[in-house]
């Protein structure tokens, strides 16, 4: 599991640059995450069945603050952190499809850079890990992708695609939930967050403020007082839940409190966003964008006439 991780991610021996295994969603090589990812190499010829013989990473516990503080980790350092584990993530789910299912404290550290390079985001144990198949990683990029945009039509399309919903299940029922759920904040994303973590890493800012419209300039999906959407427990009985979700729950739940612990302000949707261009290629990202650009005007155009 080790070596399949170090392999996807592009970590070689000493924290070096491999080029790594796994590709973006359009087939282009992703970049090494060795300027901000380190995991233990594993030397595979001195390792059999009983003995796994790996290199020694020192790290200070990513949350014990006090350490971090004496070693001169600022808040903003932290929220790199965050990011880079929410990044980690991202690529684990939807492009690597293959994770670690326990992000716990004990697991992760931060490895001190010399003078000048940000910290660097240390994984440690991978006995316990999942494997998800191509449809259950899309539809976990379409539904990070339908909560960013508010976009309860796609979130439903992207449920069906993950499999989690029964057959037979009401569709309309489920999609006025999610509605619903928008639009009383029960689902939402840190909006100003986006943006600093874009800025932040250097990433394209493809994403606007929050203001009655989608970050792409749709108008949003949500409409207030129009519909009465069903109760929680009468829409949960249409969904069930595959057990490789259960290992993506566990994570992102270890995760979430990891996260916290660096940035208060942390998750992991608002946190991953400025990285869905990565896992889908700026070409296509951008085409993709663009689509929802203009199917909006289309609307809003139909919606005039």
């Amino acid at each position: 599991n080790a070596v399949r991780f170090s392999k996807d991610f592009g970590l070689g021996v000493a924290g070096r640059e491999m080029s790594p295994v796994a590709r973006a969603k359009n087939g282009e090589p992703l970049p090494s995450a060795a300027a901000w990812l380190r995991t233990p190499y594993v030397y595979d010829k001195l390792s059999t069945e009983k003995v796994l013989v790996m290199e020694l990473v020192p790290s200070i516990k990513i949350t014990d603050m006090a350490k971090l503080r004496a070693a001169n980790i600022t808040m903003e350092d932290r929220e790199f952190l965050a990011d880079c584990l929410a990044r980690t993530y991202l690529r684990s789910f939807c492009t690597n499809r293959f994770f670690s299912t326990d992000p716990h404290p004990g697991n992760l550290g931060v490895e001190i850079m010399p003078s000048g390079k940000r910290p660097r985001l240390v994984m440690y144990d991978f006995g316990q890990a999942c494997v998800l198949q191509e449809d259950q990683a899309g539809g976990i990029l379409d539904v990070i992708e339908a909560i960013i945009d508010l976009d309860a039509d796609r979130c439903v399309t992207a449920f069906d695609k993950m499999g989690v919903l029964k057959e037979g299940s009401d569709l309309e029922a489920i999609r006025l939930k999610v509605k619903d759920n928008f639009e009383k904040g029960k689902i939402k994303v840190n909006r100003r967050k986006i943006k600093k973590s874009s800025r932040g890493h250097q990433k394209l800012e493809t994403h606007t403020s929050w203001n009655g419209q989608t970050p792409n300039g749709a108008p949003s999906t949500v409409s207030k007082g129009t519909d009465d959407p069903k109760k929680e427990d009468e829409v949960v009985k249409f969904f069930t839940l595959p057990a490789e979700y259960a290992f993506v729950a566990r994570a992102l739940s270890q995760m979430d409190g990891v996260g916290k612990a660096l940035d208060p302000d942390f998750d992991f949707i608002s946190s991953a966003a400025p990285f869905i261009v990565e896992i889908k290629g700026t070409k296509d990202y951008l085409k993709d964008e663009f689509d929802k650009w203009r199917r909006s005007m289309w609307k809003q155009l139909q919606g005039i006439s």
